[in-house]
């Protein structure tokens, strides 16, 4: 009896339906929610990373335009820049190095370089002797002149001391009783270098007329302690109208005249020594003219020994040629 009463109880619980906790049921409820979160999370991060890597690519693609437009005009700029700039100094560059290279033109720098060492160097001793100086390359544009005489003369240019004692040296003789004559004498530094010679008598003639003055200036304060020669003088007027000593004479001519100038010079010494044969020695300095005293007929080159030659040759600016009348 007692085993039917216990089945029966066992029976009857398991028929009634199991009713869960309301703390289990919030739990359950927390959890649910907790994961519609977590999905949301995850498709917000996931929207946002496809946005992201949507603006990452149009970003990429912007630049890569952008670079590609900055190249072409990076491009198109340094081809403008070499065509327009770069190429045309280039080629500017190649002509003047060309020039700089060229023989005459290291000739014509070495000879700069020769001026500037005689006037910095030798010249300066003879230079403080001047009351006006006498070493400044003057242009024949800045001096007052006779209009019809203009054409025919060059600047005035300073003969180097060492250069004008070079010259004397080819003079073969002894100049006591010669006279000396310049043309084109500017400020008289060749004058002046001249009367430290015995010759008889010194002049030039200068149509310059702030030169002559200068010239002037000079002669007359002079040491004349230094001077073998006093007899010095300068006269106002142009090379064709100075009239040639009567006696033996020593011309000087450092590139004073054109062509056609110095022709008709030539020429008048030419006609004074027909008429009155004597010695004359021409000095010409920086004057490659050589058949024009040639064809005279009475003028013949002095030769010079190589050891001279040498000589000026490395330190001489100016080219020297002395020419001798065939008495």
């Amino acid at each position: 009896m007692a085993d039917t009463d216990n089945q029966t109880q066992m029976d009857e619980t398991a028929a009634k339906p199991v009713t869960a906790s309301p703390a289990l049921a919030s739990a359950g409820k927390r959890l649910r929610a907790a994961q519609r979160r977590l999905a949301n999370t995850r498709h917000a991060a996931a929207r946002t990373a496809a946005r992201a890597g949507a603006a990452a690519r149009s970003a990429a693609a912007k630049t890569a335009r952008g670079l590609r437009r900055g190249g072409w005009r990076s491009w198109l700029a340094l081809r403008t820049f070499s065509t327009q700039t770069l190429l045309p100094r280039l080629r500017q560059s190649g002509r003047w190095l060309r020039r700089r290279l060229h023989p005459s033109s290291l000739v014509r720098d070495y000879r700069r370089v020769l001026l500037l060492v005689h006037k910095l160097g030798p010249d300066r001793s003879v230079e403080r002797l001047f009351f006006v100086r006498t070493s400044k390359h003057i242009p024949l544009a800045v001096v007052r002149i006779p209009h019809q005489l203009r054409r025919s003369g060059h600047d005035y240019r300073p003969t180097p001391r060492l250069v004008f004692k070079w010259a004397m040296e080819g003079v073969p003789e002894p100049v006591t009783r010669y006279a000396f004559v310049d043309y084109g004498a500017g400020r008289g530094r060749v004058l002046l270098m001249a009367s430290h010679y015995p010759f008889e008598k010194i002049t030039g003639a200068e149509i310059a007329a702030e030169l002559y003055d200068d010239c002037l200036l000079n002669i007359a304060q002079y040491p004349r302690s230094l001077m073998k020669c006093r007899d010095v003088g300068c006269e106002h007027l142009s090379a064709m109208r100075l009239e040639e000593p009567d006696q033996e004479a020593v011309f000087y001519l450092n590139n004073p005249f054109n062509r056609v100038m110095l022709e008709r010079v030539v020429g008048k010494i030419t006609r004074s020594y027909k008429q009155n044969p004597r010695r004359f020695y021409v000095i010409c300095i920086d004057i490659n003219e050589r058949a024009l005293f040639e064809d005279t007929g009475i003028f013949h080159q002095v030769a010079i020994p190589w050891r001279q030659r040498l000589k000026l040759a490395a330190f001489s600016p100016y080219s020297i040629a002395i020419y001798r009348s065939v008495v």
